[in-house]
């Protein structure tokens, strides 16, 4: 797979990362997750996935995030493939903002776009939401915060002519990696 850019779209906890990763084994593809881009900012303020973190964290990131979409653009080779991942929210404007810098991103690179919303039932998003693993990455943790995030939020609306929506809630990281590919494939 060349020049491709794949963007996993879920709630925290859905397995986009996990997935990412099969999709990395699957295929020559870098991975983006957006904790590349969170956690130099989350190590030094103290992170620890519960406490809420202030609204300054987040321009920060935003910089950071610019840089390495900027290196993408300018500086990677033109048939690296890439997947991405994460939340993002209807309710969140600058949700939109993102997502279209990444669609923006694969236009001028002129590469293939692939958008992947991840359904998950609230019952397996709690239980992935509070595992053990996620601590390690400075990630939240709290079945609270993932039982309000399914109640009172819903993920971006996307009208992609590529869009894959797929429920991981039954199905492991390397079965929705395998789906993707199989999607990918299809479209050619």
């Amino acid at each position: 797979m060349e020049n491709t850019i794949i963007y996993l779209i879920g709630f925290a906890g859905t397995g986009k990362y996990t997935i990412a990763q099969e999709l990395c084994k699957e295929s020559d593809i870098k991975l983006v997750d957006n904790h590349l881009i969170n956690n130099p900012v989350f190590a030094v303020v103290g992170a620890d996935g519960k406490t809420p973190l202030p609204d300054s964290v987040w321009v920060n990131t935003w910089k950071i995030r610019h840089i390495v979409l900027d290196s993408i653009r300018d500086i990677s080779p033109k048939d690296f493939s890439f997947v991405f991942t994460n939340c993002l929210y209807h309710k969140h404007d600058d949700d939109y903002l993102l997502f279209q810098e990444i669609v923006d991103l694969a236009d001028h690179r002129n590469a293939r776009f692939v958008p992947v919303r991840l359904g998950i039932s609230e019952d397996e998003l709690v239980k992935r939401r509070t595992s053990e693993q996620r601590k390690d990455r400075m990630k939240d943790t709290s079945a609270e915060n993932a039982r309000r995030e399914y109640n009172e939020t819903r993920l971006i609306d996307i009208e992609h002519k590529n869009l894959l929506d797929l429920d991981v809630t039954e199905i492991s990281a390397t079965d929705a990696a395998k789906a993707i590919l199989t999607h990918i494939k299809e479209m050619q």
